[in-house]
């Protein structure tokens, strides 16, 4: 399995600009984690791996690689 590769700032501006067509701005932002802070992990520049879109709920999910 090829290691995957860390999002960056320009990658993100890239996926938003990109799923702007999909969401409206009423749309959530939610985080896959805990509230304590407890650890920090990173999100994949694959999307596959680290994005839903729940059009039903009206919200995005960010989930972070326990790699």
């Amino acid at each position: 399995m090829a290691k995957q590769m860390v999002m960056n700032i320009a990658g993100l501006k890239k996926l938003l600009n990109e799923i702007g067509n999909e969401v409206s701005d009423d749309y959530q932002v939610w985080l896959s984690s805990d509230e304590e802070g407890n650890g920090f992990l990173p999100m994949l520049e694959n999307t596959e791996f680290c994005l839903a879109i729940d059009k039903d709920e009206k919200r995005i999910i960010f989930f972070p690689s326990h790699r």
